[in-house]
């Protein structure tokens, strides 16, 4: 993705596992001082990092834990005088046919007695103050369908057991 960006009109970088402290540590401060726009990362940056300039993330790989997914999403929700918004673009939910809506949603709102499809047709009432998720009308449309769909199946129950056996193996490099 940073070689397809960087042949485009983007400055990135990528960064995984293999990477030193001192690479991960310049590419922090070469998005911080706007040299480069992006950061694609492998396993990396979900917990522990605080880069609040980061106002675009984008998913490009599934994730079945929560935590996860908050960890990351978490990346971007830090508040800063330059930044009125965080983008993010899911590239990954209509591409995998088990993707859950339902436990993402569920993620950023919490425990409400709505539905998390009233919950999207309302415009997400319930989130905290000063808090809004804003979707394209046709990424709507798809997520009521996907959450309309999702059922707890015997298939699906064995496709998210082998999902999270395979996030809940330790890294081959350890």
């Amino acid at each position: 993705m940073a070689e397809s960006f960087n042949k485009g009109m983007f400055k990135a970088i990528s960064l995984d596992a293999n990477s030193s402290a001192r690479e991960r540590r310049t590419a922090k401060r070469k998005l911080e001082q706007g040299e480069v726009q992006f950061i694609f990362v492998v396993d990396l940056y979900n917990e522990g990092v605080d880069i609040p300039e980061v106002n675009t993330i984008l998913f490009l790989r599934p994730t079945q834990s929560p935590t996860i997914f908050i960890q990351q999403l978490g990346r971007g929700l830090r508040i800063t005088d330059d930044k009125e918004v965080l983008t993010v673009l899911d590239f990954v939910g209509r591409s995998h046919k088990e993707y859950s809506f339902e436990r993402k949603f569920r993620s950023l709102i919490g425990r409400t007695s709505h539905s998390i499809g009233q919950e999207l047709e309302h415009g997400f009432p319930t989130l905290p103050r000063g808090c809004f998720i804003q979707l394209e009308r046709k990424a709507e449309d798809h997520i009521l369908e996907n959450l309309r769909q999702t059922t707890l199946g015997k298939r699906r129950l064995i496709a998210m057991i082998k999902a999270y056996v395979a996030e809940a193996k330790p890294p081959l490099n350890g």
